[in-house]
This record gives structure tokens, sequence and C-alpha cells, in this order.
């Protein structure tokens, strides 16, 4: 389901896509065609360059005559001088394996073509679909036809999709592929001039291009590399969805640093001062005696952070007529409780406002009101 849906998906982004930023037809650019003579007794080689096409000749391909089992001549193998002759000049030609596009041209006219109506939902496999159902639809088996299609019209209300199916018979032209291949000049497709407005006449630059059943079309090659390019997607948020709250984490662990940083120089004074308010003699009894009544405030500050957990921390504090207050987030805000009992700095702890859960932080904010034992 998943590969019909990216297959789908891929044929609609391509779709949007202009035409003049389409990647063009390699082989309308550079190729070596190969027409068969109408006697079936040679072939005439033309290449394509830049669009313009140039005629390298026409060879002979002579077929051996060899007596079958009641004595009869029958037609065999090309004559090898022959054979040699087509070898040499497309090797001139520069056809090489991953080299220049080989294709067979055929006479307009020559592809059988009908129109066909099939679902929508075939759209994602239009090649098994009309290969099942070839029988059906001509009078000829998949396997004994060449064929194409080009999408007319796709009717999304009715759920209908309208083709244009091309196909050659296979039998003609099975002799002379057999020879290309055996000089080295594998076709990779049949190209036949196509009709203008179903007229008499016909333009050079509208063909029809019938694949061969090992070559893979460029539309499907399109949509294997748009296939890949979103698999490739898929996989690269999954990682971010995956590294995204470790990423998040480390912000927040920095930005909490910084304030720390920030606040450490306020820390330093008051600690000086606490050390200049210790060493005087001046007033000293009278400072004991307030610490004594409403505790000492670093000595609360350091209760408070030995009994809180690492992963809270606090928003506000607050002490005031020995009444300490203290506000913050934690994941496990109902824990806090037992742990502030447990120490003895502290006396009743409850909270002073209700817990409230912060959504998609797994976190608690919390507000605690506690005595300090004297």
């Amino acid at each position: 389901m998943i590969a019909d849906v990216l297959t789908w998906w891929s044929r609609q982004m391509l779709d949007l896509v202009p035409a003049r930023f389409a990647r063009p037809d390699p082989s309308a650019v550079g190729a070596l065609l190969v027409e068969p003579h109408p006697g079936g007794d040679g072939v005439r080689l033309l290449r394509r360059q830049s669009g313009e096409e140039t005629v390298l000749g026409n060879f002979a391909l002579r077929r051996m005559t060899m007596p079958d089992a009641t004595g009869v001549g029958v037609p065999g193998d090309v004559d090898p001088d022959d054979a040699a002759v087509l070898r040499a000049a497309i090797v001139s030609a520069g056809t090489r394996e991953g080299g220049r596009f080989v294709l067979l041209r055929l006479p307009a006219g020559a592809a059988l073509q009908r129109d066909v109506t099939l679902p929508l939902a075939a759209e994602a496999g239009l090649d098994r679909v009309l290969a099942y159902e070839m029988d059906r639809l001509t009078p000829f088996a998949a396997d004994d036809i060449f064929f194409a299609w080009t999408v007319l019209r796709r009717d999304r209300e009715a759920g209908r999709i309208m083709l244009r199916l091309s196909l050659v018979p296979k039998a003609p032209l099975l002799p002379l592929l057999d020879t290309l291949r055996l000089v080295g000049a594998s076709p990779r497709g049949i190209e036949i001039p196509a009709f203008v407005n179903a007229g008499a006449s016909t333009d050079p630059n509208h063909r029809l291009r019938i694949p061969l059943a090992h070559e893979r079309t460029a539309s499907a090659i399109q949509e294997r590399r748009l296939l890949v390019a979103a698999g490739a997607a898929c996989a690269a948020l999954a990682v971010l969805a995956i590294m995204l709250p470790f990423a998040l984490q480390s912000v927040a662990a920095s930005r909490l640093n910084h304030q720390v940083a920030a606040l450490q120089p306020r820390v330093d004074a008051v600690q000086a001062l606490r050390r200049r308010i210790a060493g005087s003699t001046a007033g000293g009894d009278l400072v004991a005696t307030e610490r004594h009544r409403l505790g000492d405030t670093l000595e609360v500050l350091a209760a408070v952070t030995r009994v809180l957990p690492d992963d809270s921390y606090l928003s506000d504090l607050t002490l005031r007529q020995g009444q300490l207050t203290i506000s913050g987030q934690s994941p496990g805000a109902a824990k806090l409780i037992p742990a502030i009992s447990s120490d003895p700095a502290f006396s009743a702890p409850a909270f002073s406002a209700p817990v409230t859960r912060i959504e998609g932080q797994n976190t608690d904010l919390f507000s605690i009101r506690a005595g300090i034992s004297r």
C-alpha cells in the first residue's frame, strides 16, 4: 500500500512539472536509427545528433539458405560477410555498451492503436494490468507483442483513466532483432513516426516510442527515482524525530547554565556580606537573634537544594516570618512533599496551590509552603 501511495504521489508531482523543465528523452537528441528495408533483405542506418539525422548507408542482410529435413531450402543465419560490414559501420558510428541509443524505426502506421478505459486504481501498475488484459483488449497475447501506452485523460469523479494503447507484433521483427544483437547493436526501443491529427501526414517531431521487453521506460526510471527520494525524505524525518528531543534538552540545559552563571556574582556578593556580618562584633547578638527567629536564609537555601531532586528546579523562593514558599517545575511534584518532610530543617510542608501539568513536557508546576525548624 505504501509503494502504491508513493507511486501515485510521484506521478502527481511529475504532472506539476512544467514541460520546459522536464528532462528530454535522450534518444530524441542522439541515437542510431535502424530502418529495415521493405523486403526484409537489409537495413538503412541513420545517425541522430542534436536532433539532426544523417544517413550512414544501406546494408544488405542476406540470409543463407539451409535445407530442412525434407530437403527444402529455408532461410538460415545472416551471411557472415554482411554481418561483418554492418558491425563495422555500427562501430564507426560510435555505438557501444552504455553509449548511443539504438532504436528500430518502423514506417508510419506500423503500430496498431486503440483507446482503452480502465479503473483509476490500475494506474499504479498499468504495465501489469495491460499485460493481463491484453488478450481481451486485442487479438494478441502480451508475450507476442511490444506495447506502450499514453494517458489521454483521468476522470477522477468517475474513477476512470483513458489510455491509448499502441502495439507492434513481435514475430516479424524477431529475426532482425536477433541479427542486430549479434552485431552489437541491441535496440532499446521501437520508434514510429506519429500521424498528425489522425491525418495522412506525419511530423518528425512527433514520434511514437514503444519499449522492448528488456527496457525500462523513462517514466518508470523517473518514478523509481522519486520513490527513492521519498524514502530518503521519510528516513530523514524519522532521524529528525529521534534527535529533536535530545537537541531541545541540550538547548534547555545550556540556557539554565547561562542563567546560573548570570546569578553567580549575586551569590558571591551575598556570601561576602555574610562573612562580613559574621566577623563583625557590632550587632552580632541582634543578627543572631533575628536569624534564630526568622531562620538563616543561606541554610534554608542549602537545605532546599539538598532535598530537591536534580531534575527539579525553582522559579521562586520566599522566606518570610519563618515560612518558606517555593515554586517551580518538577517531573514528579507529588514526591517533593515526602522529600521535604524527611529533612529536619522543615516542618509541615504542603502544597499551597494545585499542581498543574504542562502538556507535551512531562513536567508539573508546583507551589509548596513549609515552616522552618529553629
